[in-house]
């Protein structure tokens, strides 16, 4: 995996449960490279993100050992144990630890590279990750000019771990996440009065429109990782999380609907009462 922070001078990360400083091209530095990937963060991360609310456009996997926890948009696990069984379970190059302190502490050793803003200034901070220019195995690969927001000095730095922890990878790799959570188009759908049908069209129309509407606890990530299951994301197509526009248009043909016994409407995310009153 691959780890994205902004630090101060002394690698401070935050005071008092915030940022230290908020740099508007650091912020869209950060939104460009995690989205359409797998967000890894800690439960008081998730809280101080705007309204408590996962990220939008990523697939978000929060450690909180809280029993019976759902969180809608966001993957929860339950122990440090089970979010690497899940993290082992993508490509690497798709997964990003975005804090907080803790978090990054425990999951830098599986890092492979490490995405810096480096802010020249002392933000009295009292949350801190390891110095990377003082770590063994860890390198700069790649550093921007230098930057500056209203006399504030910084860069974009990019680190290289040469021998990052191996992560368990029993299983297919689910390597296209991305497909399910960016921003969903309208669609058709086809009406018919048949129960069956209705009951599974409002369930993938939810899952097209609300990836994870309803979150998925820790029990559940253990049901998947323990049973004889494949890619995390077909396990999520399978289950109703998630759904992409290929579903329904199957669903559509499971039931033998065409243009001469099924009337059409179209639906997108403001209009879904539509489908639910049906």
């Amino acid at each position: 995996m691959k780890l994205i922070v902004a630090v101060d001078e002394k690698w401070g990360i935050g005071k008092n449960g915030d940022l230290l400083l908020s740099i508007p091209d650091d912020m869209m530095y950060y939104r460009t490279t995690t989205r359409g990937k797998v967000v890894v963060m800690g439960y008081t991360t998730l809280l101080s993100l705007p309204k408590s609310k996962p990220a939008p456009g990523r697939l978000n996997l929060v450690l909180a050992d809280i029993e019976g926890l759902r969180i809608p948009g966001a993957v929860v696990c339950g122990s440090m144990e089970q979010l690497l069984r899940l993290i082992g379970c993508f490509h690497p190059d798709d997964v990003f630890d975005v804090g907080g302190g803790s978090m990054y502490r425990q999951l830098l050793p599986y890092c492979s590279d490490a995405h810096i803003t480096k802010m020249r200034f002392d933000g009295e901070a009292d949350t801190f990750i390891p110095n990377l220019d003082e770590l063994d195995g860890w390198r700069v690969a790649d550093e921007s000019e230098l930057k500056d927001h209203e006399g504030l000095k910084y860069s974009f730095v990019i680190y290289h771990n040469d021998s990052p922890k191996a992560l368990e990878t029993a299983r297919e790799l689910s390597t296209n996440m991305s497909a399910y959570f960016r921003k969903k188009e309208p669609i058709e759908i086809k009406l018919i009065e048949d129960e069956g049908y209705q009951a599974e069209l409002k369930e993938l129309a939810h899952a097209y429109f609300c990836p994870l509407e309803k979150g998925m606890s820790a029990d559940e990530v253990a049901e998947y990782l323990d049973g004889d299951n494949g890619a995390f994301e077909e396990y999520l197509r399978k289950n109703h999380y998630i759904a992409a526009i290929g579903d329904i248009e199957a669903l559509s043909e499971k039931y033998g609907l065409n243009d001469a016994d099924a009337r059409s409407i179209m639906v997108d995310k403001a209009n879904l009462d539509v489908i639910d009153g049906i």
